[in-house]
């Protein structure tokens, strides 16, 4: 150990500061720093007085040997305080709470879009179903209308009851032989008929698998993790 370290050592053991060592010793608290700081030696007589100062001999203090018990009064060093830091969140962290949080509500009311489907093909076959018995009722009338003006070539005087169906009435003068003029609603008919039956069977599916998706979704959504 040093002479400065033996001074600093030997004060702080004694429980002198830096200015009463100097008042003891006769010298300025620059001196003593500077001591300790190993920039100057104190001069013998400043020896003399220093290994008085701290109750040791002249020799405990310039040996370069430790002092008994130095390691055992020696300050623990010092503990640096944990530095705490705040994690980082993983990356797509946001993204993925996102993403359970949309597949979570889907699970739980994934069914009213099945229900929904299924509303929207009931919708669909009721205009399809109205559709196929307003065009028959359209047709069926404009038949019997036109009937009574000539539907069928040369029918030589034949007369029918006002309240015979159109049908009938076709029916009766096939039979005699007339042949029906043909009629420019014959293939608008068809077409129409089509149309509208093409639209009830469209409903019918969708409304059909409407309800299957939501009974399944909903299934699934109230099962147990």
């Amino acid at each position: 150990m040093k002479l400065n370290e033996k001074i600093l050592y030997y004060r702080k053991a004694a429980k002198l500061s830096q200015e009463e060592l100097a008042a003891r010793v006769g010298v300025s608290r620059q001196a003593v720093s500077k001591w300790e700081l190993g920039d100057a030696t104190p001069e013998v007589d400043k020896l003399l007085a220093l290994a008085k100062a701290f109750g040791v001999t002249t020799d405990e203090l310039l040996s370069g040997d430790e002092p008994a018990g130095a390691k055992e009064q020696a300050p623990p060093p010092r503990e640096e305080p944990p530095v705490y830091t705040v994690p980082a969140p993983p990356a797509g962290d946001g993204v993925d709470r996102a993403a359970g949080l949309v597949g979570g509500l889907i699970r739980k009311y994934g069914w009213l879009f099945g229900l929904r489907v299924a509303l929207g093909g009931l919708v669909t076959t009721i205009i399809g179903a109205l559709a196929r018995w307003g065009f028959g009722a359209i047709f069926d009338t404009s038949k019997g209308f036109m009937s009574g003006f000539g539907d069928f070539g040369g029918m030589g005087g034949v007369e029918f009851s006002p309240n015979t169906p159109p049908e009938v009435q076709r029916a009766l003068l096939e039979e005699l032989g007339y042949a029906p003029a043909a009629s420019p609603l014959d293939g608008m008919e068809g077409f129409a008929l089509g149309f509208a039956t093409v639209i009830l069977v469209i409903g019918i599916v969708t409304m059909i698998i409407g309800a299957a998706l939501a009974i399944y979704l909903y299934q699934k959504g109230n099962e147990t993790p």
